[in-house]
């Protein structure tokens, strides 16, 4: 009886050790990034629903990479998106992102779809979605 005692004892303190010792290791020795900035523009429609979202982000994998890397990502779920349709994300006068839309109804954007990265976001500058050469949509850049 204290030989199977014993045992388990083993068994759950060897696991317990285990699991402190990965964490330790993971906290010194994992992958560790930094964010510079990270602003979002909401869309909402005139009830205060947001229907859209635009996130973009400056940031670095320490051991990786030297300078910061930007990343985006636009998400819109709205009835008047239409299949095949092209769509075209500004910042200010900038042209961010452009993409199809793949299912009516909505659209997704990511990285893929980055046509110039913005070096410098600014809280206030002007989020703007545009189809069919008309601006459709506008929302200010927040930090998030």
């Amino acid at each position: 009886m204290r030989t199977t005692l014993a045992i388990y004892g083993y068994i759950v303190y060897g696991l317990i050790g285990l699991l402190i010792a990965s964490f330790v290791v993971v906290l010194f020795i994992g992958i560790r990034s930094r964010k510079r900035r990270k602003f979002g523009a909401r869309f909402r429609d005139m009830s205060e629903r947001e229907f859209g979202e635009f996130d973009i982000e400056l940031s670095r994998i320490e051991k990786d990479e030297s300078g910061y890397s930007f990343k985006a990502r636009f998400r819109m779920r709205h009835e008047s998106l239409e299949k095949g349709q092209a769509l075209e994300v500004y910042l200010d006068d900038i042209l961010v992102m452009r993409g199809k839309v793949k299912k009516a109804g909505r659209i997704f954007l990511r990285d893929k779809a980055i046509m110039s990265p913005v070096s410098d976001p600014r809280e206030g500058q002007v989020c703007r979605v545009v189809w069919g050469g008309i601006e459709q949509f506008r929302a200010p850049l927040r930090p998030d």
